[in-house]
């Protein structure tokens, strides 16, 4: 949604094309954008079954026949990529009507086909630019890949900017009182982004700290609801588990963040970047995240939160100082979110966007 907006303010006509149907759609349209369905099928998040890889390349042809289709109606001047399931289409459709290509990496290959068809794609001499979001992201992609390349953080969308703090409201709703230390943890529940590990690293501390709350804010969202069982089993072995909240389902990031004391990003893959952490220090949190890909680009560590392995021990030693230090808490906060205004500001990211991508 924020890039469209941006490159409407910036050019005028933009069409938005997205695989198959969903929410991004029926918002795109109705904020008046002209967008056209792709057929382009979901994919499995992580590890790709064999057969979704090869019918891919399918997927990817059909869709670039209608990216081409498209292009006949009203020529671009410019066909932009927004993730790796969109690269071939947008390369083989700009190949064949001579269209230019940006191509915008955020997911982080390490091997296999998946990294050698990025790398095909970022060197096609239709490609004028690429994107990629963090040095975790271009690692493995390797130099002659990166030759039209720039990194360009993400930004948090506008309203965790701009909208006013709802804290007392919020923590009232979360039944929280004013002396609760509410630390928590934000996200699809997955062995991937730690929740686990999360619960059994501070759940230990609430025998120590009467004042400290758990959250678990998500589900796992029919992904793998063993894990989110896993979770809920771990937080009812600790003396003191009617302090751990498991919502059980998705929240409202802004308000949940505006209720907490401290943002905990316990990620044990590697982050692309990590989006969530960069929400929690623009609503003034200090954050604490895994030495996990693009997390510590985004966490200053020791100034706007902590990093730490992704041991429990390593995590609960991290989030110590916070727990005991109220104006620690505070002044990590607001150089949180300065550090968001300067680095991870939507206004300033997405000008330097345009003119990456338009010049």
């Amino acid at each position: 949604m924020d890039l469209a907006a941006a490159f409407r303010r910036r050019v005028g006509d933009v069409r938005v094309m997205v695989p198959g149907e969903g929410e991004a759609k029926a918002r795109l349209l109705g904020d008046g954008f002209d967008v056209l369905s792709l057929s382009l099928p979901p994919m499995t998040a992580g590890k790709k079954p064999l057969r979704e890889k090869f019918s891919y390349f399918g997927s990817a042809r059909n869709a670039a026949a209608e990216i081409e289709e498209a292009i006949k109606e009203r020529r671009p001047d410019i066909i932009y990529a927004n993730a790796p399931r969109t690269f071939l289409a947008a390369v083989l459709a700009g190949g064949r009507t001579g269209v230019p290509v940006a191509l915008a990496l955020h997911l982080i290959f390490t091997g296999g086909m998946e990294l050698r068809l990025v790398r095909w794609c970022f060197r096609r001499p239709i490609v004028r630019r690429c994107v990629y979001c963090s040095d975790a992201v271009a690692a493995p992609l390797g130099e002659r890949a990166l030759g039209r390349a720039v990194k360009l953080h993400y930004w948090v969308s506008p309203p965790f900017l701009e909208e006013e703090s709802c804290r007392e409201e919020s923590r009232k709703e979360w039944g929280l009182t004013e002396t609760d230390v509410a630390v928590g943890v934000l996200g699809r529940v997955s062995k991937t982004k730690g929740q686990l590990r999360f619960v059994e690293a501070l759940g230990p501390l609430l025998d120590s700290f009467p004042s400290l709350r758990l959250f678990v804010a998500g589900a796992s969202d029919f992904e793998d609801p063993a894990e989110e069982e896993k979770v809920r089993h771990a937080a009812e072995t600790f003396s003191g588990s009617e302090r751990i909240t498991l919502t059980g389902e998705m929240v409202k990031a802004l308000p949940f963040l505006d209720a907490m004391d401290v943002l905990v990003v316990p990620s044990q893959w590697e982050e692309p970047f990590g989006l969530v952490a960069a929400e929690g220090m623009a609503r003034r949190l200090p954050v604490i995240v895994a030495r996990s890909g693009g997390l510590v680009e985004i966490v200053e560590d020791g100034v706007t939160g902590f990093h730490c392995g992704k041991d429990a021990e390593s995590l609960r030693e991290a989030i110590l100082p916070l727990l005991k230090d109220g104006d620690l808490r505070r002044k990590m906060g607001v150089a949180a979110r300065e550090r968001v205004e300067q680095h991870f500001n939507p206004e300033i990211q997405l000008e330097r966007l345009m003119e990456a991508v338009l010049g």
